[in-house]
């Protein structure tokens, strides 16, 4: 971009030059004569500034992706925090959701192996055992997982 910069400044300077010949030519012909030259001039700085525009469209656009990426890493950092690696009775370890009585969200405990490797994949009872139905990692719980019970149209499960 720099290099753009001080090409589009050579042009004007270089237009500008002819330009002052041109005012002070004491002839029509010689006017005439360096018009051409002018117009090259005025063509190159055209030339330069489209460049310029372009790699500054470029710049505004990865500036962009990088506005979004930054936020996505944010919202990935604000999600992450409202779980807490918990260690069940029988010393399998899940991320657990931190409860809240503003989150309105369901209790529900993630598979470490998918939480590490960035999805959350929320652990499901199968008799004595939570499983992962992303990866199929089976966790023992203690006992049996209790049934689940129905509020509001969401399964709960108690462990």
């Amino acid at each position: 971009m720099l290099a753009d910069i001080t090409a589009a400044l050579g042009a004007i300077k270089t237009g500008s030059e002819i330009a002052r010949d041109m005012a002070g030519a004491l002839s029509p012909d010689e006017t005439r004569a360096k018009a051409p030259e002018l117009y090259g001039a005025m063509a190159e700085i055209q030339h330069r500034l489209a460049a310029m525009q372009l790699a500054y469209g470029a710049l505004l656009e990865e500036r962009d992706a990088l506005a979004r990426e930054v936020e996505e890493v944010r919202q990935a950092r604000m999600e992450r925090e409202r779980y807490v690696l918990h260690q069940l009775p029988q010393g399998g370890l899940v991320y657990r959701f931190k409860t809240s009585r503003e989150s309105g969200a369901v209790p529900h405990d993630l598979c470490v192996h998918c939480y590490e490797g960035g999805l959350k994949s929320i652990l499901q009872p199968n008799g004595s055992h939570l499983v992962c139905p992303t990866c199929k990692s089976r966790l023992r719980s203690k006992g049996m997982a209790a049934v689940a019970t129905r509020r509001g149209g969401v399964c709960v499960w108690t462990l």
